[in-house]
């Protein structure tokens, strides 16, 4: 019988993660690269201050951005040819993919909350708005949330080197050898 594992997925560097998320975010679909008349858009920052300034508030751990990683690869493996996106589409998924990922990885009440990223991204979007990002793009992924730890070793293995990150699996010895016998 095999020892039970756990796993940890481990940044080497912000910097990477940083960049590869704002490629990724940017990347999902073809977007307008004019702001429609909207005042959210124009109060919007470059995206990678954006993810930064959302990263550094939320102090979230790297597997619950490796997570938002895959939900947004799921999403634009499933998008249709023709969508696209407004100016701000980037922003909305990105900040969609990190809501579901911190709800669907975190322990109960330490989730981030609509109320909670509305707040660090100082007010550019509303709760209510971010409650519609997030049970839009729960409907693009098809609820497809499920992210096991084979899933994470071949999207790092796809990607690891470009995000710099690490997953690391530690043998639990026999349940602690039975509790100390």
């Amino acid at each position: 019988m095999e020892s039970p594992t756990t796993a940890t997925v481990c940044s080497r560097s912000p910097e990477a993660l940083l960049s590869f998320t704002t490629s990724t975010a940017t990347s999902v679909l073809p977007c307008s690269k004019k702001a429609k008349q909207r005042p959210t858009v124009t109060m919007l920052p470059p995206l990678d201050e954006f993810i930064a300034n959302l990263f550094k508030r939320s102090q979230l751990p790297p597997c619950i951005c490796l997570v938002s990683l895959i939900y947004l690869q799921r999403l634009k493996t499933s998008l249709p040819r023709h969508a696209r996106g407004d100016l701000d589409t980037p922003y909305r998924l990105f900040l969609a993919a990190i809501l579901t990922a911190s709800k669907f990885m975190a322990e109960a009440g330490s989730a981030l909350t609509s109320q909670a990223v509305a707040e660090m991204t100082d007010h550019v979007y509303t709760p209510k708005d971010i409650n519609l990002m997030e049970r839009s793009f729960l409907g693009l992924i098809k609820y497809d949330l499920f992210v096991n730890v084979e899933a994470i070793k071949d999207y790092l293995a796809l990607h690891g080197r470009l995000l710099e990150m690490d997953l690391i699996e530690h043998v639990m010895e026999q349940q602690q050898q039975q509790q100390q016998s």
